[in-house]
């Protein structure tokens, strides 16, 4: 499926909690998008550092939450920023976003599913994101 010239996987759509622990209610659209959560900024003094980043592929996602799949735990109840990036074959579409990290889930011995809530906040893209997502639900 394709949202504006952008393309980022194969959707299906839920109206209803996959598991007994699901909270979204929320229609879900399943797809492989790159995202990446900062663990750690640099302090003060270390402004040459860069921040320590966790790249992560989504399960699935909707306009006010995003589960991803990572290669460590994130810890409950963290707020942190967060780069979504949707690309295209020449081009992409960043979108910089507030998400708190509703629960943590270990999968296997290769990985973790994190479930993170959107969160509006300034200084990020929440309405371009939501923008994006509302296509994406009308071009199905």
């Amino acid at each position: 499926m394709a949202i504006g010239d952008y393309e980022f996987g194969h959707y299906e759509f839920g109206d209803g909690p996959e598991t007994d622990h699901e909270q979204r209610r929320e229609f879900r659209i399943s797809g492989r998008v790159s995202v990446h959560l900062e663990l750690e900024s640099p302090g003060p003094t270390d402004a040459t550092d860069a921040p320590r980043a966790l790249s992560c592929y989504t399960v699935d996602l909707s306009a006010r939450g995003i589960r991803v799949a990572a290669s460590e735990p994130v810890p409950e109840g963290a707020i942190l920023p967060a780069v979504v990036t949707l690309k295209r074959a020449a081009d992409e579409a960043v979108y910089r976003l507030m998400v708190e990290v509703v629960w943590c889930r270990r999968e296997d011995e290769r990985g973790w599913t994190v479930g993170l809530e959107v969160l509006e906040s300034d200084d990020t893209e929440i309405l371009e994101w939501l923008e994006t997502i509302v296509r994406a639900l009308d071009d199905d």
